[in-house]
């Protein structure tokens, strides 16, 4: 099942996000690089159009960005891909057929950037923000 991206409640995972992470020796931090989860949610999303609503929500398209991931905070000496952490979040891939706001909408496991303007890991929606409109193609 396919389900649109809202502002409500839902969840994009991306693993791994490997950052540097400082590990602490005798000699000093050593920058050693540890994966994290990468997880935004899209309530926090900046929404582009505010015309489709789903149970009163905005629908999310692609110029739709989420401006900040977490997860990856204990790797303080960034991101070598995409020289953040914490970064923002949007996705890459689209429906090809279903257009909110003149953009094509964002759905259930359609690709998404995190952690970056760069990304610096990829992931998908992978928990349901609504449950009554479906993007199939």
């Amino acid at each position: 099942m396919v389900f649109a991206n809202t502002q409500m409640m839902g969840m994009n995972l991306a693993f791994p996000d490997v950052c540097l992470t400082p590990i602490p020796t005798p000699v000093g931090p050593i920058p050693t690089p540890i994966p994290y989860p990468n997880i935004s949610l899209p309530m926090t999303a900046i929404p582009s159009q505010f015309k489709v609503l789903t149970l009163a929500m905005p629908n999310h398209n692609l110029a739709t960005v989420t401006p900040i991931s977490n997860g990856d905070n204990g790797g303080l000496m960034l991101n070598p891909l995409s020289a953040s952490v914490m970064g923002p979040t949007r996705h890459l891939l689209g429906s090809f057929k279903v257009f909110f706001g003149g953009m094509p909408a964002t759905k259930m496991l359609s690709l998404s950037g995190q952690n970056g303007v760069s990304p610096g890991a990829f992931g998908a929606a992978l928990v349901p923000s609504q449950v009554k409109l479906m993007v199939l193609s």
